[in-house]
């Protein structure tokens, strides 16, 4: 027990941890940077391939043992921002899921915040303890961290994309809900109305169902209504549909056969309605009612 040495042990169990984390969310870029417009922090969209390179980075760099306090003090800091950004998120924009394992692992706001303390507090042993001195990188540290950034690199790159929450030039856009095929599934009175379609398999569809409850529950729509586009031949019993009304028993969301609806083109899409009229129609991922709606 005595020859046990902490600090590379717990260097190692956070490495593996950020790994893990960079990785998940470097399989889709796009769903990572519409987290981050899900939190409010739509400009930072853009810096979503790099924040997910520097986690690999500093979890490879821990993994490998390579200047570990001084990695340790660093990701100390980063694991602080996220924790900052993820609490802005959840308070002013009821984000609860944190996204910070992609939709692999879901996570509760009291989880979150305990797995980023726990955390912290291995890195400041890290910090605290380590005895290292050596101001030089073995080659082969070298060689590992290299193989393994440089796909990173062009992985990010690849599935990297601005996103556009705006459908341009729609054919529904200002028109009365009543001369669109919209109206089989929303009344054309005079209250404000979200009709939102989706797909259970659909991540993005996942990860904007809090900005979806957040419309009503902070007043920018009088309703809102779920659909989820289902194949004709899809069992009852389908595993995916019964985790995600598991998940979100609040979400009362209906089923329609997607041949029935040829005017989604994907999902998620989301069309406001307000005095009858179709005013917005958003796609790719609903981002939070604050930010669509700056300036309300």
């Amino acid at each position: 027990m005595k020859n046990i040495n902490i600090p590379r042990v717990l260097s190692i169990i956070v490495g593996i941890v950020f790994i893990f984390s960079g990785l998940v969310k470097l399989l889709d870029v796009s769903a990572f940077q519409n987290l981050i417009i899900q939190y409010g922090l739509s400009l930072f969209q853009y810096l979503a391939p790099l924040i997910i390179l520097l986690e690999i980075l500093l979890g490879m760099a821990l993994l490998l043992g390579i200047y570990q306090r001084i990695t340790a003090i660093a990701t100390i800091c980063v694991l602080l921002v996220f924790t900052g950004a993820y609490t802005y998120g959840y308070l002013v924009n009821s984000v609860e899921d944190c996204g910070c394992f992609g939709s692999l692992v879901k996570s509760t706001p009291a989880l979150t915040y305990i797995r980023n303390v726990v955390l912290i507090a291995m890195l400041v042993v890290i910090a605290c303890l380590d005895k290292t001195v050596s101001n030089t990188v073995p080659q082969w540290k070298v060689v590992i961290l290299l193989s393994v950034m440089v796909p990173s690199i062009f992985a990010a790159g690849m599935s990297f994309s601005i996103k556009r929450h705006y459908k341009d030039n729609h054919p529904f856009e200002g028109m009365n809900v009543t001369a669109t095929p919209l109206k089989k599934y929303v009344d054309a009175d005079g209250k404000r109305k979200l009709v939102f379609f989706m797909s259970y398999s659909c991540q993005h569809c996942w990860n904007s169902i809090e900005n979806y409850k957040s419309y009503v529950e902070n007043g920018f729509v009088d309703t809102a209504v779920c659909y989820a586009l289902s194949s004709s031949k899809q069992p009852k019993s389908d595993s995916t549909a019964l985790f995600f009304k598991e998940s979100y028993p609040e979400v009362n969301c209906q089923e329609v056969v997607r041949d029935s609806v040829p005017f989604i083109e994907a999902t998620p899409a989301a069309f406001f309605i307000e005095d009858g009229r179709v005013t917005k129609i958003v796609t790719g991922g609903l981002p939070s009612p604050f930010l669509l709606f700056q300036g309300r």
